[in-house]
Order: structure tokens, then sequence, then C-alpha cells
């Protein structure tokens, strides 16, 4: 993915106008439901690349600033 395009998972069929704020991708537990014996196995799942950490912060800033 190149810098301004949309993510891969995300299709206009489907999900209708682009929102910033919303992940595409697929759904996982979210962490507040995440038992103790559970949390290696989520933190794994997680994509640590650096795009993907740019994007949870993209989409938290847009959280933020539209509330």
């Amino acid at each position: 993915m190149a810098f301004g395009d949309y993510p891969p998972e995300y299709n206009p069929k489907v999900h209708g106008p682009y929102d910033p704020a919303r992940y595409y991708g697929k759904p996982d537990t979210p962490f507040s439901q995440v038992k103790l014996g559970e949390i290696g196995s989520w933190i794994s799942r997680r994509n640590k690349h650096p795009s993907a950490i740019a994007g949870a912060f993209s989409r938290a800033w847009w959280r933020w600033q539209h509330k």
C-alpha cells in the first residue's frame, strides 16, 4: 500500500464511503475481552509492521478528531 492508497481490505461496494477512522481488516477479539492466558497469542496476532503501526495511529487520530 502506497501513501494515499486505500487499504487492500477496503471494498467500496461492501463498505460504502471510505472512513479513515475504521479498520477494514478481519475483526479480532477486543483487548478488553482477552483472558490472561490468551494475551501472548493475542499479541502475536498483531501486525507489527511500521505501516500497520502508522495506520493504527492514523485511525486513532481520526477517531479523536471526529468525536
